[in-house]
């Protein structure tokens, strides 16, 4: 019986459609892609992320995702009780070496370095602790930084929260994919890229924006975009943008 990659990879090119055109439409990454096709797990992230993909792979050949996901776990089941290639370092060896009675008691010369440069280590460590706690009983307190933003990841159902201040003027904008859908989403947040990936059906992301958020949306009709609890409306399309700013 073919694997899942095997099968997501014959449907691709019986499609006619290259990895290229694959990448383009599920928005994840080619190496990621290939890896899936080649059944080659250990080049993949978590179990959740790897259902995602292929939940996204199967949306993109317009093929039922169900099978796939029961193989997958059949074939996941399987790989965590394949032996690493690390085990054959573990094998115990059939004769126990027993060093002579000179060197029973003899420490390794790596044993001496070794130490020698963890009490150089821990030394420098209580020096540059001191210096820091010095340092900062004399310095005057200092305000918050403001730009200072948090991601905050939220499961399905749940109300996500988060420790970081809010500051005046800045606002929290919230992506959310609708259930049973996904789409790739990239988001750009005071010029740091906070995420950069695909949302599964009923997952979400939080930032708290100081200045200025940019999205990228792959899908939009499957996202809903909020700021401060306010539905922000997308463009129509694939792949679109959008720019939300502070006092905008």
């Amino acid at each position: 019986m073919p694997t899942v990659g095997e099968t997501l990879a014959a449907e691709r090119r019986r499609q006619g459609k290259s990895l290229a055109d694959a990448v383009e439409g599920t928005k994840i990454r080619s190496r990621l892609l290939d890896a899936l096709e080649n059944g080659n797990y250990d080049a993949l992230p978590n179990t959740a992320y790897v259902k995602g993909y292929i939940q996204s792979y199967a949306r993109f050949l317009e093929i039922s995702a169900e099978p796939l996901l029961d193989e997958y776990r059949k074939e996941e089941a399987a790989f965590k009780h394949k032996p690493r290639a690390t085990d054959r370092y573990l094998n115990i060896p059939h004769e126990t070496l027993v060093p002579e009675s000179t060197q029973a008691h003899a420490i390794p010369r790596n044993v001496w370095v070794i130490t020698a440069v963890a009490v150089v280590f821990v030394v420098l460590l209580v020096c540059t602790i001191s210096s820091l706690i010095k340092a900062g009983s004399t310095a005057m307190p200092t305000s918050p930084k403001a730009g200072a933003s948090a991601e905050v990841t939220a499961s399905p159902g749940e109300e996500p929260t988060t420790t970081v201040q809010q500051s005046e003027g800045s606002f929290k904008v919230r992506v959310t994919v609708k259930k049973d859908a996904a789409s790739w989403v990239q988001a750009t947040v005071d010029g740091l890229v906070a995420y950069d990936g695909t949302l599964n059906g009923g997952e979400s992301r939080e930032w708290l924006v100081n200045d200025t958020v940019g999205l990228k949306v792959g899908k939009p009709a499957s996202v809903t975009v909020t700021r401060e609890g306010q539905t922000v409306a997308l463009p129509k399309g694939t792949n679109v943008q959008l720019t939300l700013k502070v006092g905008q």
